[in-house]
């Protein structure tokens, strides 16, 4: 087994503790305490609280891409590609809801910060471009007859996913909010 190194126990410990208590309540201490360094370590590798996070920007992206890697297949239909996502968001807000919180805190960062601004958008980007290939294909919009573009029905599509997050997040308790996520399936008929 490979050892964890400083600079990835530091970026552990600030993903969870982000999750936990979100950006404003986070303290450098509080995630030197966590990952067991000394605060001048989060210096020396990140060299201050917003670099760290533009790090977890990063760590967020990466997740996310490799949930995407276990879910779609190339021989998958676009609709199915496109049902793929759904279920993907579905299970994420089920078992690994601090993904989410992680980002939309650096999002809602994003709007009062423009190096947080470049690096979420990058990472919704990224989302979007992927969304636009495999799923709203040129095919697939001919076969539906679609006058829409696949960049405008892909933002609408992540727009949708993204604001249901933010649903679920906000009523953990309400289990028909993630459910509604299938709704969307609507757009492939």
């Amino acid at each position: 087994m490979l050892a964890v190194t400083q600079q990835e126990k530091i970026l552990d410990a600030a993903y969870r503790c982000l999750a936990k208590d979100g950006y404003a309540q986070t303290s450098l201490r509080q995630i030197a305490a966590e990952a067991g360094v000394a605060v001048s370590q989060i210096s020396y590798h990140y060299q201050n609280k917003e670099g760290l996070l533009l790090a977890v920007v990063a760590r967020v992206a990466q997740n996310y891409h490799h949930y995407m890697q276990g879910y779609l297949k190339p021989t998958m239909t676009p609709e199915e590609k496109g049902e793929q996502f759904i279920l993907l968001y579905q299970k994420v807000l089920r078992e690994d809801p601090e993904l989410f919180r992680v980002l939309y805190d650096l999002a809602g960062l994003a709007l009062w910060s423009e190096p947080f601004r470049q690096r979420v958008r990058d990472v919704f980007a990224g989302i979007m471009d992927q969304i636009t290939k495999e799923v709203f294909t040129e095919e697939l919009l001919r076969r539906l007859d679609y006058d829409y573009t696949s960049a405008t029905l892909a933002s609408m599509f992540f727009g949708a996913l993204f604001g249901i997050g933010v649903q679920a997040l906000l009523e953990p308790e309400n289990k028909a909010i993630p459910n509604s996520l299938g709704a969307l399936t609507v757009v492939f008929r």
